[in-house]
C-alpha cells in the first residue's frame, strides 16, 4: 500500500466516523468531494504510469518537465500539477481529472502525441 492508498483510507475513515456520527452535512460534503477528487487523482496517476512503463516517450517528458524519473510520486505529482490548471472547481475536479489523457500531455512536452 503506497502512500496515496493510505491518505485516500484515512479520508475515507473520517468521512465514515462523521457520517455514523451524523456530522455537519457540510463537513461531510467537503469530505466527500475530497474523497472522490483524491481518488481520481490517484487512479489517473496509476493508469498513466502503467502506460508509461510500456512506452519511453512518456518517461522522457516527465524527465523534461522536471518532475524526474518514471515513478509512481513523480507520475502523480506531473498529474496533480496539470490537474490543478484545469478549469474545474472542487465539485467537476474528479470528472475533470478523468477525462484528461496525461499521456498525452507529456506527450506534448515532446511535440507529439502517439
Amino acid at each position: 500500500m503506497d502512500e496515496y492508498e493510505l491518505e485516500i483510507g484515512q479520508v475515507r475513515r473520517t468521512l465514515a466516523k462523521l457520517v455514523a456520527g451524523h456530522g455537519d452535512p457540510l463537513v461531510i460534503h467537503e469530505y466527500e468531494l475530497e474523497l472522490r477528487n483524491l481518488r481520481a487523482l490517484y487512479q489517473a496517476a496509476t493508469e498513466t504510469y502503467t502506460a508509461g512503463l510500456s512506452q519511453p516517450a512518456p518517461r522522457q517528458a516527465l524527465r523534461v518537465t522536471g518532475f524526474g524519473e518514471w515513478t509512481l510520486p513523480a507520475v502523480y505529482a506531473f498529474v496533480y500539477e496539470a490537474s490543478m490548471e484545469l478549469d474545474a472547481d472542487a465539485e467537476r475536479l474528479a470528472a475533470a481529472v478523468a477525462e484528461t489523457d496525461y499521456v498525452a500531455s507529456l506527450l506534448l512536452v515532446l511535440g507529439r502525441v502517439e
